[in-house]
């Protein structure tokens, strides 16, 4: 994200007037600006740019407010056209082009205004030629050159080491920083600023502050600068640029009625931003100190700045929980976020300008988008309050605050490391180039240094050291100390490794108890694993065993239902022929009868057959007719019941040969379903044999995987016994080599120390030694 935007001199009413006056000057005379310029702004930009409607705060009906300038500063430099802002609008190399949606004027006026410039922008023919104005110092880099050093990052170089303020009690640490490119850290003391090399506590140099108390501390992006700030509350108030090298000022702006508590220098060292009690932000140029602009919207003390990486944006807070962002070039406001309840703390870019992060009294870091300038992260960082927030190159946080603990956060706002909390306010937080080592101080005005990765502490840096020369014996004294520790723990060295050897047998005894007592129990789970793959075999063949017996039963009571049911058929045809027969008895009774009723009616028939013929009167005559009638029908009667008795009797004869028939055929099927009978039992009687079998059998494996178990079940325990027995001998081994290590690392930790406050000694030695020739840094500049 880039937020280029030009700045904007002068507005866009040039207009081209419809008849151009070209204004020439005399032959000799000197170009100025009442004969000769201010008609060409009267023509080409008056409508625009006068008293009453000054675009952009620019005034070019009057001398001196052309000179004056607008909302973002000169636009003209005397003696410098092509340095001036106002020609290269005319000429349209540079935005916004003048006259907007149009031509250029024509190009004798602009010969015209570039030898007005070039003369030294003269007012009237009797002006005197002003000396230009040159920069004390050109600190503007090429926006190329941004960033990472081309060469080594800068370190200081034979600064005097000496204290400014030797006696001075230590204070509140309120300002540190960290170069983005070496391993150096700056702290803020009583008016110094003192540069400790981080890989190991040295101080580097020491840059006296004698204008007061520091509150701010900011690195330039490529290092080569420290831009320190501070003051005299109430009184006076300046930001002074560092020479990192040569510990030299390089420039010095604002002359503040009020110390300046924040502050920041633009990445390309052409700007410096400050602000402080007064409420305004004041933006100067490095080259000669010349105001540029100023921002009045805070409504209470300015307590944050910071120029984004970029170089194109703003950011500042003040003591009212105001949070803006503007564009760097031209102090138009940008964004407003709103969002934090207490007063800003800090304010940090992270590397690609698109988030801001904010700290606040309110406990909160917030991270901003620059888009929209929406909050996109709320981190409840330190309860109470957040006193300080940097990001660092790789995207992380730190932050300090009054709950006492300085904490590192991950780019997404988890918290990564809590470090050791201080026994007051933590104020101040820096990451070092490689983020390797977070450094915070304290309002008691002690300084820590931790590792980023573990979180130990490795140096604890004095606010305030001592003279040089204090210092030498000091560190003397700490050898000699350092070396007679070394000494007399190195003597207590061999009977700590003596101690070493029986815990050593002794574990390697229990590891060679244990190595057993776990292949034993291998084998004995081997074992349990067989005897159950055993259990499981005859479990299986227990239930095959048990579904053949239980279809042999089914095929046995199958066959005895067939048995059965093959004597029921003989038993039935047996019944069916005496039935038969018996009913063919019956018949023979009955035609019997029949033949017998037959023979008498016969009789009667024959005698009313005579009776007839006999008759002596018709009387007799019709009596005797009518008995033979009679007797003739009882005649046809006992003919008809003769012959259904003779039917009944053939009936009877015929179901007595069938049911004979059935009788003699019913006992073929009995014998082959006695048999199958029989089989089924058999196969029955021998399947059920067979699972007895199987289940006695897995009876016996199943009381040989229990034996096996509780064997294995054994084993397991002495394997756990002798693991404690091995635990046991470890932590005495341990405890051992530790005591040997422990000692050892103390004798070296005590060498070291030694090695260290001999390097220390020389360091310090060499630098006593060249002290009268050192460099002094602001050692020359009064209060």
């Amino acid at each position: 994200m880039r937020h280029r935007n030009a700045t904007t001199l002068l507005s866009a009413s040039l207009i081209l007037a419809l008849v151009p006056a070209v204004v020439r000057a005399e032959e000799g005379a000197k170009v100025n600006f009442t004969d000769h310029v201010s008609q060409i702004f009267r023509n080409r930009c008056g409508s625009c740019h006068n008293p009453d409607k000054a675009k952009g705060g620019l005034n070019l009906e009057t001398f001196g407010g052309a000179m004056q300038g607008g909302g973002s500063g000169q636009v003209i430099q005397a003696g410098d056209a092509d340095g001036s802002t106002l020609l290269q609008v005319v000429l349209q190399t540079e935005e916004p082009k003048m006259p907007p949606n149009a031509g250029k004027i024509p190009d004798a006026e602009i010969e015209m205004i570039r030898k007005w410039i070039e003369g030294g922008a003269l007012e009237s023919s009797g002006s005197k030629v002003a000396a230009k104005a040159k920069p004390k110092n050109e600190m503007k880099l090429d926006p190329a050159a941004m960033g990472k050093p081309a060469g080594e990052p800068a370190m200081p170089q034979n600064l005097v080491v000496e204290p400014f303020t030797p006696d001075a009690h230590p204070g509140a640490v309120v300002a540190l920083a960290a170069s983005p490119w070496s391993p150096l850290l700056a702290v803020g003391g009583h008016k110094q600023v003192l540069l400790y090399r981080t890989t190991d506590a040295h101080l580097m140099g020491v840059l006296p502050f004698p204008e007061g108390t520091i509150h701010v501390l900011k690195f330039s992006r490529n290092g080569d600068v420290l831009l320190v700030g501070g003051g005299r509350g109430g009184q006076s108030g300046i930001a002074v640029g560092f020479n990192v090298k040569t510990g030299e000022r390089v420039f010095e702006v604002g002359k503040e009625y009020d110390a300046v508590l924040a502050a920041d220098v633009s990445p390309d060292q052409s700007m410096v931003a400050l602000g402080g009690p007064g409420r305004i932000v004041r933006v100067y140029s490095t080259a000669d100190g010349s105001s540029l602009y100023e921002i009045k919207k805070h409504t209470d003390w300015v307590t944050a700045l910071e120029f984004s990486p970029d170089g194109v944006l703003l950011a500042s807070g003040d003591r009212n929980n105001g949070l803006l962002v503007w564009e760097a070039a031209t102090g138009r406001e940008y964004q407003e976020l709103r969002g934090h309840t207490l007063a800003i703390t800090g304010v940090s870019w992270r590397l690609d300008s698109n988030v801001l992060a904010s700290s606040s009294e309110d406990g909160t870091v917030r991270l901003w988008e620059m888009n929209e300038g929406k909050a996109i992260k709320n981190i409840s960082a330190n309860k109470g309050g957040v006193a300080a927030v940097q990001f660092a190159k790789d995207g992380r946080l730190v932050s300090a605050g009054r709950d006492h603990i300085v904490r590192l956060w991950d780019a997404n706002g988890g918290k990564q490391k809590e470090f050791e909390p201080f026994s007051d306010l933590a104020l101040a937080v820096a990451l070092t180039h490689d983020a390797g080592v977070v450094a915070g101080s304290q309002w008691s005005g002690e300084i820590r240094m931790w590792d980023a990765k573990s979180g130990s502490r490795l140096a604890t840096l004095a606010p305030n050291p001592a003279p040089v020369v204090v210092r030498i014996d000091q560190a003397r004294a700490a050898q000699v100390a350092a070396s007679a520790e070394a000494e007399a723990l190195t003597k207590e060295v061999p009977a700590l490794q003596a101690a070493v050897g029986p815990p050593t047998e002794a574990l390697k005894t229990a590891q060679a108890e244990l190595a057993a007592g776990e292949q034993a129990s291998a084998k004995q789970a081997a074992v349990v694993a067989e005897r159950e793959g055993a259990v499981k075999l005859k479990t299986d063949a227990v239930a095959d065993a048990s579904q053949t017996a239980q279809a042999a039963g089914q095929i046995a009571e199958q066959a005895r239902a067939a048995q059965a049911a093959a004597e029921k058929v003989v038993a039935d045809a047996d019944a069916a022929e005496k039935a038969a027969i018996a009913a063919l008895e019956a018949t023979k009774a009955a035609l019997d009868k029949a033949l017998a009723d037959k023979a008498g009616n016969d009789a009667a028939l024959a005698a009313a057959v005579e009776a007839v013929k006999n008759a002596a009167d018709p009387d007799a005559a019709a009596k005797a007719a009518e008995e033979l009638a009679r007797c003739a029908q009882r005649s046809n009667e006992l003919i008809q019941a003769l012959a259904a008795a003779g039917s009944t009797r053939s009936t009877a004869t015929a179901s007595v040969k069938q049911a004979a028939a059935a009788k003699a055929a019913a006992p073929q099927g009995l014998p082959a379903t006695v048999v199958r009978t029989k089989a089924a039992t058999l196969g029955l009687t021998a399947a059920t044999d067979i699972v007895k079998r199987f289940e006695a059998e897995k009876a016996e494996a199943d009381k040989v995987l229990a034996e096996a178990r509780t064997a294995a079940q054994s084993a397991v325990a002495n394997v756990a016994a002798l693991k404690t027995k091995v635990d046991a001998a470890t932590a005495a081994k341990n405890a051992a080599d530790k005591a040997v290590a422990d000692k050892t690392q103390a004798v070296a930790a005590a060498q070291a120390r030694a090695q260290a406050l001999k390097a220390e000694i020389e360091l310090l030695s060499a630098e006593k030694d060249r002290a009268p020739q050192g460099k002094p840094g602001l050692a020359v500049v009064t209060p």
